[in-house]
């Protein structure tokens, strides 16, 4: 990169596959995971199983250290779980964002952005209490999370020092 600033991730030997088509998938896989969970209802229950099977399959893929992604991947998927409960859950979407700053190892003020969510997801709950206005909850959750994640990524790179190497190239 022209700024000298480079993810900590993209910077890990992988054993298979690329550091972008890892990432891209994974980003899919979690997303469209959730997604599917969210959708989940008395009439569709076939796609519980396939929500989680994908959210955790994105966690496990993603270019990050091995047992970080673990630890992430079933934590992830028992919070998206929980939003089937109401919009009163989405404020447990703050724990797949701070999993997801840990496995992209974004620096501890970074941590801070997961406060958007947070208070997001209790404003949601007070404005659609009713389970049937989950999709606005949803996609306004869905905004601010990734908003937040943009946020952090940008904490990170003013935060983070140059290595030696680093200044060596310029």
């Amino acid at each position: 990169m022209a700024d000298g600033w480079h993810e900590p991730t993209s910077l890990l030997p992988l054993r298979w596959g690329g550091y972008r088509s890892r990432y891209v998938a994974a980003l899919i896989l979690v997303l469209a995971g959730a997604l599917l969970v969210q959708a989940t209802s008395v009439y569709t229950d076939y796609l519980l199983p396939i929500g989680l099977a994908a959210h955790i399959t994105g966690w496990l893929i993603l270019p990050a250290r091995g047992l970080r992604r673990l630890a992430a991947a079933l934590p992830s998927a028992l919070m998206v779980g929980a939003l089937l409960f109401g919009s009163i859950a989405c404020v447990l979407l703050i724990g797949p964002l701070a999993l997801w700053f840990y496995l992209r190892q974004r620096p501890a003020a970074s941590y801070l952005t997961t406060l958007l969510p947070l208070i997001s997801g209790l404003v949601l709950a007070q404005l659609y209490p009713q389970y049937g206005d989950g999709g606005i909850v949803v996609a306004v959750s869905l905004i601010v999370i990734a908003g937040s994640a943009w946020l952090a990524r940008s904490i990170a790179k003013r935060r983070q020092i140059p290595s030696n190497s680093d200044a060596r190239l310029r």
